[in-house]
């Protein structure tokens, strides 16, 4: 485990902000493409006539990776921040950077969430078969949505919390056990650790309802889903304590993101095969081997995937770059407001005879444009700016 005392003297990891700003990016592409894919995967108010079924594996093949590498990410800058800053100073940071914008954000995007679900649903071109009353589904189903996509921000909070208090009964270990707990998980992840990992997140994903990764917008979230988070926030945490291995993710990260694409493929066969989703997308498929497969090879793929996009950020996007410093700013005021503009936005597009696949692009450019100049002129300078980003920027050039 990293020390308790505050230590300035740390590079900044370009690379990894940018990581964590493209996961947040992503976002953005995954809630756009609701509207665009064909099959029931899960409720939204508005379904385009032009649905195509490559929106829905857009959205699938986003869900594998796109959370447990924000996840690894966040371990990664929270052990940076307790080296800067000591435990206390590390908590203080995490609320007022997460804590203090959910409790904010929470109500606002709730109501503004509430009425788009209403107002869009009247003009989507499909029967929506879910009731006849969005109000009323909307309240029927709060307490499982009730942190709406803001629950990544709760959970990291949890998970922050408790990591703390870890750290601090790790610093009751002898110092020689705790090197030779650093030097072994070197050894897990540059060794075969990937087939380690994976069995370890197998198991945790074997325990989910729906074969795949569960979704929890409750506020008491269940286990085996903070259990998966925090198995990639530890290895987030580890691989700070250990960071000048960083460098070996390099060499074979196109290796690994093939790896990853192969056995996300073989997962899918196994999930299709083996798992009727029954209500609520709780799987009642009754093949053990189906079941072991689907488990066994989402894993491999979400770990294939975090190794290989921290190898492919390091090796290309790892030098400064205003305009990257700039979006990564914004990325969080971006996945804040993100989902009733790409809710909207859809509508614009009902008559207009494009692919599904053109009008998710249109819709995911646009929004994100919208948002970015949203946060150039009411965010970056302000009083939220400087609580998202820690700084309030002077107005000038829009990446400087």
């Amino acid at each position: 485990m990293t020390s308790v005392q505050p230590q300035m003297s740390l590079p900044r990891y370009h690379s990894l902000d940018r990581l964590r700003a493209s996961m947040m990016i992503l976002g953005v592409v995954r809630h756009a493409a609701m509207s665009y894919e064909p099959t029931v995967f899960e409720w939204w108010p508005y379904k385009d006539v032009h649905a195509d079924i490559l929106a829905h594996w857009v959205i699938v093949f986003i869900r594998v990776f796109q959370v447990p590498v924000f996840f690894a990410i966040a371990g990664f800058f929270a052990a940076y921040l307790v080296q800067r800053r000591g435990i206390r100073g590390f908590l203080s940071h995490r609320w007022s950077r997460i804590g203090a914008p959910l409790l904010v954000a929470w109500p606002v995007m709730g109501v503004t969430m509430y009425f788009c679900l209403i107002f869009v649903s009247e003009f989507s071109p499909i029967p929506l078969n879910y009731t006849h009353n969005v109000a009323e589904l909307a309240s029927a189903r709060a307490p499982r949505y009730i942190l709406m996509h803001l629950w990544f921000l709760y959970h990291l909070m949890i998970l922050c919390v408790v990591a703390s208090g870890l750290l601090l009964l790790a610093a009751r270990i002898p110092e020689s056990v705790r090197s030779r707990a650093i030097k072994l998980f070197e050894h897990v992840v540059h060794r075969g650790g990937i087939v380690v990992l994976a069995v370890v997140g197998g198991a945790i994903l074997y325990q989910m309802r729906s074969w795949e990764i569960d979704y929890s917008g409750n506020l008491l979230p269940p286990l085996r889903l903070l259990a998966l988070w925090g198995l990639f926030f530890a290895f987030g945490w580890l691989l700070f304590c250990h960071r000048e291995t960083l460098k070996r993710f390099k060499r074979p990260a196109w290796i690994f993101i093939a790896s990853g694409i192969a056995c996300f493929f073989v997962y899918r066969f196994f999930a299709d095969a083996g798992c009727h989703a029954g209500a609520n997308r709780v799987c009642t498929g009754t093949s053990e081997i189906y079941h072991l497969g689907t488990v066994a090879f989402l894993s491999l793929s979400m770990w294939f995937m975090a190794y290989s996009l921290i190898g492919l950020f390091q090796r290309y996007m790892d030098k400064p770059s205003p305009r990257w410093r700039y979006m990564a700013d914004a990325s969080y005021w971006i996945y804040i407001v993100h989902v009733p503009i790409v809710m909207l936005l859809p509508i614009l597009l009902t008559n207009v005879p494009l692919p599904g696949i053109v009008k998710l692009a249109l819709v995911s450019v646009v929004a994100i444009g919208l948002i970015v100049v949203t946060y150039r002129y009411f965010v970056r300078s302000t009083f939220i700016g400087k609580q998202l980003n820690g700084k309030r920027y002077p107005k000038g050039p829009i990446w400087g």
